[in-house]
């Protein structure tokens, strides 16, 4: 069952890769949601972009996406999820639903 609510940011962090003019950059996920993600890029992004991005999701599954930074806050990069196969996608809503049930007790 997919959490109620869809838009909730959880902080979770992980490790994710950026792909940008042939090059890969390490990348921090500060928190995620469903559709979207908060990011600290050593390097600056520009809104409207849109890049290959991978995260890890627990200590099991590394999460394939495009994303397309949407706004920017001090140094870090809030991004929506613009395209992530549907077997990502779902694996990532359970990982969050799981979160949430595990650490807040509710769903």
């Amino acid at each position: 069952m997919a959490y109620k609510r869809k838009n909730t940011r959880l902080h979770i962090e992980c490790q994710g890769d950026l792909h940008r003019d042939g090059k890969l950059m390490a990348c921090q996920v500060l928190d995620m949601a469903e559709h979207g993600l908060l990011i600290r890029s050593p390097t600056p992004l520009t809104i409207g972009e849109e890049l290959p991005f991978e995260f890890d999701v627990g200590k099991s599954r590394r999460i394939h996406c495009t994303i397309k930074v949407a706004r920017l806050a001090k140094s870090d990069f809030g991004v929506q999820i613009v395209t992530i196969s549907p077997e990502d996608q779902q694996y990532l809503t359970e990982y969050l639903d799981d979160f949430l049930t595990n650490n807040f007790g509710r769903t």
